[in-house]
């Protein structure tokens, strides 16, 4: 919603008619550098302090390595996120077992995705796919009697195939950290592709993005901190005006101007009413103008002629 309100507000304000299917900003340079330096309060998923953080720790901001970050970011992968972004750095690591080493070289050794669950258990204990997914399935759901029987199962397979048992261990610890969700990398790139394209329209339209992100209520933080972030940015966040607001937030040029949907204390009808008369008789030009031209309950009045300036 917040990308196709920003669309719509650029073909108004600019003129510019950007298509979401064909918009493909994984080589923009602004868009790289502002995921690369955590700038993404706002930005589809990659918007919380944890995902923030990994961008500036791994100073990336790459359409590949935040595929990697999408779905390595839960919260029983704490410990190998520290490793990873180690290794990124260049910390010389050695494969969990020989045979895991291409299989994991993209990832710097550490299992990310849930075919990685896959493919590893395949590798070191011999299981068929159909096994192998039947693990995966049964750790994301976190059946423990069920999990119990895999255990066994890859275990044996691994002592058959001679892997020693310090690293089955660490395998199947961190098979666990997979736990109540995780992501595909189909999945984690979908998602990283529409974190890229909410990022470039921040970075080319931020007045027009920072509104349509206050207008559909935001997500990971409250109004409050997206104003803050639109201030941080360097645009003007201007109150609500009988004139000029329209009933969401509006964003253009370096502008941002609060609805008269975060008016409170006033009926949402009476509200209508204003954007309907000043659609149909143009702009109010007083105070008494409006009061004749707006149809006001007495509870509405009162709170409008508190809201008035005085000389």
């Amino acid at each position: 919603a917040i990308i196709r309100d920003t669309l719509a507000a650029v073909g108004q304000n600019k003129g510019m008619r950007i298509d979401y299917a064909s918009l493909n900003p994984l080589d923009d340079p602004a868009t790289v550098d502002l995921l690369r330096r955590g700038d993404s309060m706002g930005v589809f998923y990659v918007e919380s302090p944890a995902m923030r953080q990994l961008q500036k720790k791994t100073q990336r901001g790459d359409f590949e390595h935040l595929v990697i970050h999408s779905s390595i970011i839960r919260p029983a992968a704490n410990r190998y996120i520290q490793e990873y972004v180690r290794r990124l750095h260049g910390a010389p690591y050695e494969p969990l077992h020989p045979s895991l080493g291409k299989l994991l070289a993209e990832t710097y050794g550490i299992l990310v995705y849930q075919e990685d669950v896959v493919r590893v258990s395949i590798a070191l204990a011999g299981f068929d796919w159909a096994e192998a997914d039947g693990l995966r399935k049964v750790i994301s759901k976190k059946s423990s009697e069920k999990l119990s029987q895999y255990r066994r199962s890859f275990y044996d397979g691994c002592a058959g195939r001679g892997v020693s048992r310090e690293v089955v261990d660490r395998v199947w610890e961190m098979f666990l950290s997979f736990a109540g969700y995780s992501f595909c990398k189909p999945h984690s790139a979908s998602y990283a592709l529409v974190s890229f394209k909410s990022a470039y329209l921040k970075a080319h339209h931020p007045a027009e993005f920072m509104a349509a992100v206050l207008s559909n209520g935001g997500g990971y933080y409250t109004d409050r901190a997206y104003i803050s972030e639109a201030q941080r940015m360097g645009l003007r966040v201007l109150g609500p005006d009988v004139n000029e607001s329209d009933w969401n937030y509006t964003g253009k040029d370096q502008t941002v101007r609060l609805g008269l949907q975060q008016i409170q204390n006033i009926r949402k009808e009476t509200l209508e009413n204003l954007l309907k008369e000043r659609k149909t008789g143009g702009a109010l030009t007083s105070l008494e103008d409006f009061l004749e031209r707006v149809d006001l309950p007495p509870g509405d009045l009162i709170e409008i002629w508190n809201r008035a300036p005085t000389e």
